[in-house]
């Protein structure tokens, strides 16, 4: 490392946090840990460990009516051959933040065991938060919408609701489309009324401190969202609303799918509420990378001019598709959460690449993606701290900016740009 990573390393690591996409409600569903192997084998790490066996084996290693003896020494070859990857960092930044461990061994975690960190303490929960500077969560949760509206379930002071968008929009019988309208009391009996019933619903939800909405179809379909008819959409809804016993599936859902979230794309720009895309990469193993390139998207892009869309993942592994988005579309905002995780290096190269392909302004710096394993999320922020001053650092002893410049940016990646992209109304972070 030289003293210009160094210098901005320490720098960025005061600069308050805006951390962009979590699934997390609060301290009531925080884990308390029983076992220090399943302490450390959370979230994404899950996904290189059975790339990096099978899943028959890591389950093996996972299951806790076993000795912990005999389950690390099934584990332990799987992590010889993980430990290196960005997911695995995240553990590594754990184990040794969190339980003072240099490396993770049997050893390690027989002495963890006794001291395991229960996150359903307050205490600890807001502790971790605080000690990383994450001023503010935008979380997408699924406690149900109806329990938003009702105040049956407040968020804490330091989050942020966005509204999950697919299930309103990928319906496929009579059943999903009651569940949803009833969340007010109401019922459709035409696709009109639905659409008008899912406007009071996220009008309501706007009500109760909403600030977004968040799509993440790309999970099941393409992102390429066809400006189908009215006709086509309301032939797909008819036939399963005049029979409830009726389904359909993909792809013969799709075009109700595209009908409703062209729909929805308008009641966001009347509701001025920016939205979130999932693209590129997917949690889990064996999926099909394809169909989330965000270049699926640009049509939706084009056609919805006045909504604000934040584009998530570094779409990795598209990076120059992911680029030029955000440099086309003023529209458009280009989101790194999750991604300091998925590829280090990706994210260290991409940040470098948009601050001479893309105004600065329009990149959000971090998101942890992590739910109530908070401490994870605060080892994810360390490792975006580390990514965002290589980036940099980089950029200053090449003689294209400063290093004011250099802090400003960050600044504004990891705090400015989403407070004023999301409005959510603190002060602006000067450096």
């Amino acid at each position: 490392m030289n003293g210009t990573y160094e210098t901005l390393r320490a720098d960025i690591a005061t600069i308050p946090v805006i951390d962009c996409h979590e699934h997390t409600n609060g301290p009531a569903s925080g884990p308390t840990y029983s076992d220090p192997l399943a302490a450390l084998v959370v979230g994404y790490v899950n996904s290189d460990l059975q790339s990096a066996g099978t899943e028959r084996g890591l389950a093996a290693a996972m299951d806790t009516s076993k000795p912990l003896e005999e389950r690390w020494k099934l584990f332990e070859d799987i992590w010889k051959r993980t430990q290196h990857t960005s997911y695995a960092r995240v553990t590594k930044w754990v184990l040794r933040e969190m339980y003072g461990e240099k490396e993770l061994s049997l050893d390690a975690l027989k002495r963890m065991a006794g001291n395991l960190l229960n996150l359903k303490d307050e205490k600890t929960y807001w502790g971790i938060l605080d000690k990383a500077g994450i001023k503010c969560r935008i979380v997408n949760i699924w406690v149900g919408d109806r329990k938003i509206i009702e105040r049956e379930h407040v968020l804490p002071d330091r989050d942020r609701y966005m509204i999950g968008l697919p299930g309103y929009h990928s319906i496929h019988s009579w059943n999903e489309v009651y569940s949803h309208t009833q969340q007010i009391g109401r019922t459709a009996a035409s696709l009109d009324e639905y659409i008008d019933i899912c406007r009071e619903i996220f009008t309501r939800l706007k009500g109760r401190g909403a600030i977004g909405m968040k799509d993440q179809s790309a999970y099941n379909r393409t992102l390429r969202f066809d400006n189908a008819t009215r006709e086509a959409a309301e032939k797909v809804f008819n036939f399963f609303m005049e029979d409830p016993r009726r389904s359909v599936g993909y792809p013969e859902s799709k075009p109700l799918d595209d009908y409703l979230f062209h729909a929805f794309m308008r009641i966001a720009r009347d509701l001025d509420m920016p939205v979130q895309i999932h693209t590129g990469h997917m949690a889990g193993v064996r999926n099909d990378i394809a169909k989330t390139n965000a270049v699926h998207f640009t049509s939706v892009l084009e056609l919805h001019r006045e909504v604000r869309f934040d584009l998530f993942h570094g779409n990795w592994p598209y990076m120059g598709e992911w680029l030029y988005l955000g440099k086309n579309f003023p529209n458009v905002a280009l989101d790194c959460c999750w991604l300091h995780i998925i590829d280090s290096i990706y994210a260290q190269n991409v940040l470098t690449e948009s601050v001479a392909a893309v105004p600065h302004g329009k990149i959000h710096g971090f998101g942890g993606d992590y739910g109530d394993s908070v401490e994870f999320a605060a080892g994810h922020l360390s490792i975006a701290r580390d990514n965002i001053a290589a980036a940099l650092a980089r950029l200053v002893d090449s003689g294209w900016i400063g290093m004011d410049d250099a802090r400003q940016i960050a600044a504004d990646w990891l705090f400015n740009n989403p407070n004023r992209f999301f409005r959510l109304g603190f002060e602006t972070v000067t450096v």
